[in-house]
């Protein structure tokens, strides 16, 4: 599909367009270590399987004692007195002439409020760092729940960071200006992807931790 962004690929560009470069235009594969991922994909297969209303009994047994510690704190996180609307929910939709796709952990509802919810299982996790994510995922979920009407207004929907380390939850809530803000910002990136010829390197402390830094030309 044509005009078609991820968030992967816009969250990307917005961190660091060289990076960018490397990943989408370069396509440099860097292989990461499969202990680095393994905690985050085991919690968020499982959480899923649960709120489908599958039995994950066996599938908990089998976590390590540090997996099992995350599980029970989302089973203690305050959304479970609230109704799973969907789990795992890839979303496609159309603003402007660009299409965005991503998926969401799960979203739930009480009367006529909507929590989008993001499982965060990484000690390391700051809210900084996903401040782009933050504004795709309530852009889209409005504008999908708008169409749908399953919602009136912004204030309706609201985005849940659920730290399953910490055992501890970051709520951002959402408004008209916000709104405004976040579409803006994401067509400004898309924009930006479409006009660039060079892309620099953001040259952050993050840098060193960056997968792509062996390789990157700056360095």
């Amino acid at each position: 599909m044509e005009n078609t962004y991820t968030l992967n690929k816009l969250q990307m560009f917005d961190e660091c367009p060289q990076k960018y470069k490397l990943c989408y235009v370069d396509k440099v594969h860097v292989v990461e270590p499969i202990a680095k991922t393994r905690t985050g994909n085991n919690l968020h297969a499982i959480i899923n399987y649960y709120l489908k209303g599958m039995d994950v009994t066996k599938l908990v047994d089998a976590l390590t004692k540090n997996e099992k510690i995350l599980w029970c704190n989302f089973k203690n996180a305050h959304l479970a007195k609230y109704k799973c609307v969907a789990s795992e929910y890839a979303f496609n939709l159309k603003i402007a002439e660009y299409w965005l796709t991503g998926r969401i952990d799960a979203l739930f509802s009480s009367g006529e409020q909507f929590i989008i919810a993001d499982w965060k299982t990484g000690e390391n996790f700051k809210p900084d760092n996903v401040k782009f994510q933050t504004a795709f995922y309530l852009l889209c979920i409005y504008e999908i729940l708008k169409t749908k009407n399953m919602l009136e207004k912004p204030e309706q929907l609201s985005l849940h960071y659920v730290n399953l380390y910490t055992d501890s939850v970051i709520k951002i809530p959402f408004d008209e200006d916000l709104y405004t803000q976040y579409k803006t910002q994401v067509l400004s990136v898309i924009n930006k992807i479409n006009e660039t010829t060079a892309f620099f390197c953001s040259k952050t402390e993050n840098c060193k931790s960056c997968k792509y830094y062996r390789v990157c030309p700056f360095y």
